[in-house]
């Protein structure tokens, strides 16, 4: 799965990726969200290093998890309303 696989336009991934903060390594997010992202990739055979992995967790947590924040992404026609759309959830990843 990749964040078009979900069904979301061009533009509401790109506001997603604008927003979150992924690189190469392990991301700079809060520890209990770190630990979902270890939890979900071990379980699903990802590697929580790798960008691909980390994008894999967020769509699925997106899509199952924090349903509203993705039904709220996939509203959203620009992407300016795809970042806005997902700024709470952001929050609760991000230090």
């Amino acid at each position: 799965m990749t964040l078009l696989d979900s069904d979301w336009t061009p533009e509401q991934a790109q506001g997603l990726l604008d927003s979150l903060k992924l690189n190469c390594g392990m991301p700079d997010w809060r520890p209990e969200a770190l630990k979902r992202l270890h939890d979900w990739c071990s379980t699903h055979h990802e590697d929580a290093t790798k960008v691909e992995g980390q994008l894999e967790f967020i769509a699925y947590e997106l899509l199952y998890s924090f349903k509203s924040v993705g039904i709220f992404l996939k509203r959203a026609q620009t992407v300016e309303e795809a970042r806005q759309a997902v700024q709470l959830y952001v929050r609760r990843l991000v230090l």
